[in-house]
């Protein structure tokens, strides 16, 4: 990725309309004066009375934080971490997707995004995992292979599981709401953590739309 000049920059999505995801605002968070993305950033949006009255997240490991169905009104972006000064911008959001771009300078004070107690918000990410339960909900298994039985609210297009619950060794699959996957071996209680996502590549830039991570546990019987 180019290096990024000055404090922000905004990339107009050409070509996304309403039609494919009711605007969206993706927000991207680097340190300033370097090129490596933060992960991590407490990012709000919402309005000077209420920062987060929109939605509020954690940017990922990318340094993305993305807002789905974004009201067509002028709004404030706050992003803020420790060891950091926040950062604030007014956007006036269109029918039409928008990224954000931010960076963050090393030192502190500024207005500060306030997060609820799980890191992100239903709102902030336009998905969200009703329901999630190993094999229906049963206690125990004989068998490694098991059905991950989930609703979403939200319209997913993939999803990934996992029992490391930074679900990095997860790969994204195409969505299914009764999802096969393989326990690790031996007797003991598993936990699997479950997330879906909406994603999309047009005209090379990827769009993603992440859930709340969820888990269940079921006991892996000889």
């Amino acid at each position: 990725m180019k290096r990024i000049t000055g404090w922000l920059a905004f990339i107009l999505m050409a070509g996304v309309t309403s039609a494919a995801f009711s605007s969206d605002l993706r927000v991207r968070v680097f340190e300033r004066g370097g090129n490596a993305p933060m992960a991590g950033v407490a990012v709000c949006l919402g309005t000077p009375a209420r920062l987060n009255q929109f939605g509020a997240m954690l940017t990922d490991p990318g340094g993305y934080a993305v807002f789905s169905d974004v009201p067509q009104t002028a709004l404030l972006v706050t992003a803020s971490r420790a060891g950091f000064k926040a950062e604030q911008e007014n956007v006036v959001t269109t029918n039409m997707d928008r990224m954000l771009v931010l960076s963050l300078s090393a030192g502190g004070g500024g207005s500060q995004c306030e997060l609820d107690s799980s890191g992100s918000s239903p709102q902030a990410s336009g998905l969200d995992v009703t329901r999630f339960a190993i094999n229906d909900g049963a206690p125990k298994t004989g068998q490694r292979t098991v059905t991950l039985d989930n609703r979403v609210a939200g319209e997913p297009t993939q999803y990934r599981a996992s029992e490391r619950a930074d679900l990095l060794d997860a790969q994204w699959q195409a969505y299914s709401g009764k999802a096969a996957f393989e326990l690790s071996d031996g007797a003991s209680n598993k936990v699997v953590y479950f997330q879906v996502r909406r994603h999309v590549t047009i005209n090379g830039a990827d769009i993603e739309v992440l859930s709340p991570v969820v888990r269940d546990s079921i006991r892996l019987s000889p």
